[in-house]
C-alpha cells in the first residue's frame, strides 16, 4: 500500500514538473539544446504571407524526346512523384493544317514550319496523363507562344503580330481559336495564357508581338485577354487567365499596370530574364520589389533558367519567395536536351533517342528543396534569425494547411560555417528532418533526431528542415 501511494506521489510531481515547462497555450517554454555560438532562427506562424500555389516546371520542346525514352516511366516518377511538384507549364501545339477551315488535329503537320506541332502534340497529352496518374492533384499552365499562321499578319508562326481584316485587329477570331483550342485539347489545363512574352520575337521560334493596348501597329493584349474571357466564360470547366508573362520586369510593369484594374486576369505572371550573373544584389531585389509592388493579385514566375548556377538560382528563388511575394515558381527546363552540367542544364537531361541516358541535374536538386516539401495552399510565414552572421543566412519558412508542419529553407551564402537552432513561435516540435546540398553533393540526409537540437549550415549551402509541431 506504501509504495502505491508513493508511485501516486511521483506521478503527480512528474504531472506537476511537465507542467511548469509549458506556457498557458501547452507550448514547451524549455530552452533549445544549443551551444552558446548558435544562431536562433524563429517561425513565427501568426504572421502569414502569401499563399503557395506551389512549385513546378515546363515541359515544351524535345518533349517528344522524354516520350520515346525508353525509360519514361522512370523518369515521368523523378518528375512527378519524387520532385513533388504542384504545377506544370505545358505548350499549347494547337497548329491543325488550313485553320480554320480545318479543325481537326488528325492530319496536323509535323514539320519545321509549324515548330513539329503534331508529334509536340501528342507527346504533351501523353506527359499529361503520366502527370495525373502519379498525382491527380497536380495543376496545368497551358502557355501560348502564338497564334495559327491563319492569324498572323507575316502568314507564319515566327515572328509577325495578330492580322487585321477590314474591320481591324482580328481578336473575335483569336477568341474562337482558343475556344477551339479548349475544345480539342484531351484535358482540361487550371491556367491559361493567351501570349508568352508578349513584346519579343524572334526569327527562330514561334513568337507574336503585342502592345499592352493597341496602337496603330500591333494589337492590345487587354483587349484579347477580354476577348478570350468573354467567348470561355460559359464553358463547364474555365481556366483562370494569367498574364502577362512578360520576359522582364521593365516590360512587366507597364502591362500588370493596366492588368491590375482587369477582373478578368487572375494572376501576374512574370520572367526575370533581366537577371544574370552579373546582376547586382541591389539590382536583384529592385527587380523583385517591384514584382511585389503589384499586390492586388498573387504573382507567378512562370520562366527562367540558363542566366544562374545551381545555387545562384536556389538564392534566387529564395529572394523571389521573400521579396516578390511570388506564389509559384516554374522552372523553365524541367526536361531538356543535354547538356547535362553547367547554367544552361535542364533539371533532367536527354537525348533524342529511345536508349538515351538520362542525367538528373544539380537542378533538379535544388527544386526538391522548395517543391517536396511545400505544396498548394500553404502559406509563407515570418522568420527572424537572431545573430550579427545572419546576413549570410537567407531564410524563408511555410506552415501547412492543417498547422501541423513548418518547412524551412535555409541558404547559407556565406564563406564559412553556421550552426543555427529552429523554434516556431507558441509551437513545440515533436519532430525534425533536415536535407541539404551542396556542391557535388545533393540532397543528402542530415542525421539529427531532437527537434531542439543545433545543427551546421557549411558555406554555399541549401538547407531544407521540416519540423512536425
Amino acid at each position: 500500500m506504501k509504495f502505491i501511494k508513493l508511485s501516486a506521489i511521483c506521478v503527480v510531481c512528474m504531472i506537476i514538473l511537465l507542467s511548469c515547462n509549458r506556457d498557458e497555450s501547452g507550448a514547451d517554454i524549455n530552452p533549445p539544446i544549443v551551444q552558446s555560438d548558435s544562431i536562433a532562427i524563429t517561425v513565427k506562424i501568426a504572421n502569414k504571407k502569401q499563399e503557395m500555389i506551389g512549385f513546378g516546371g515546363a515541359l515544351t520542346w524535345y518533349s517528344n524526346w522524354l516520350t520515346a525514352n525508353n525509360k519514361v516511366n522512370e523518369i515521368a516518377d523523378l518528375m512527378f512523384t519524387d520532385l513533388g511538384i504542384d504545377i506544370i507549364r505545358l505548350k499549347t501545339w494547337y497548329y491543325p493544317d488550313s485553320y480554320p477551315a480545318n479543325k481537326e488535329v488528325s492530319n496536323m503537320s509535323n514539320n519545321g514550319d509549324n515548330d513539329y506541332a503534331k508529334a509536340h502534340w501528342d507527346a504533351t497529352n501523353q506527359l499529361y496523363t503520366l502527370a495525373k496518374q502519379r498525382d491527380p492533384n497536380v495543376k496545368i499552365l497551358l502557355s501560348s507562344w502564338g497564334p495559327p499562321v491563319s492569324l498572323k499578319d507575316n502568314n507564319k508562326l515566327r515572328e509577325g503580330t495578330l492580322k487585321k481584316d477590314g474591320n481591324g485587329f482580328m481578336y473575335d477570331e483569336f477568341a474562337e481559336y482558343w475556344n477551339n483550342l479548349l475544345d480539342y485539347t484531351p484535358f482540361n489545363p487550371d491556367y491559361i495564357s493567351i501570349q508568352n512574352e508578349p513584346t519579343y520575337t524572334n526569327s527562330n521560334w514561334t513568337t507574336c508581338k503585342w502592345s499592352i493596348t493597341e496602337t496603330s501597329v500591333l494589337p492590345g493584349y487587354n483587349t484579347a485577354l477580354n476577348k478570350v474571357y468573354d467567348k470561355i466564360k460559359s464553358r463547364t470547366h474555365v481556366p483562370l487567365l494569367i498574364g502577362p508573362e512578360s520576359q522582364d520586369i521593365q516590360t512587366y510593369s507597364p502591362f500588370v499596370s493596366v492588368l491590375k484594374d482587369n477582373p478578368n486576369c487572375a494572376i501576374f505572371a512574370w520572367h526575370p530574364y533581366n537577371i544574370n550573373s552579373t546582376t547586382s544584389a541591389a539590382s536583384i531585389t529592385a527587380t523583385l520589389n517591384n514584382v511585389a509592388s503589384f499586390s492586388t493579385k498573387p504573382n507567378m514566375m512562370t520562366e527562367f533558367s540558363d542566366n544562374l548556377s545551381w545555387f545562384n538560382t536556389a538564392l534566387f528563388i529564395q529572394e523571389s519567395l521573400i521579396h516578390a511575394n511570388t506564389s509559384a515558381y516554374i522552372y523553365w527546363k524541367l526536361m531538356w536536351a543535354t547538356p547535362a552540367s553547367g547554367e544552361d542544364a535542364a533539371m533532367i537531361s536527354t537525348g533524342s533517342s529511345p536508349t538515351s541516358p538520362y542525367q538528373v541535374t544539380p537542378y533538379y536538386h535544388l527544386i526538391k528543396h522548395f517543391s517536396k516539401n511545400i505544396n498548394a495552399g500553404y502559406h509563407r510565414v515570418e522568420t527572424t534569425t537572431a545573430a550579427t552572421p545572419a546576413s549570410n543566412l537567407v531564410t524563408s519558412a511555410f506552415i501547412s494547411p492543417d498547422n501541423k508542419k513548418v518547412t524551412i529553407i535555409v541558404i547559407n551564402n556565406g564563406t564559412s560555417n553556421a550552426k543555427v537552432h529552429f523554434a516556431a513561435e507558441g509551437k513545440t516540435a515533436t519532430g525534425i528532418s533536415v536535407v541539404q546540398s551542396k556542391e557535388g553533393s545533393y540532397y543528402t540526409q542530415v542525421t539529427t533526431t531532437v527537434p531542439k537540437k543545433s545543427i551546421i549550415l557549411p558555406a554555399k549551402t541549401i538547407t531544407t528542415v521540416v519540423l512536425d509541431i
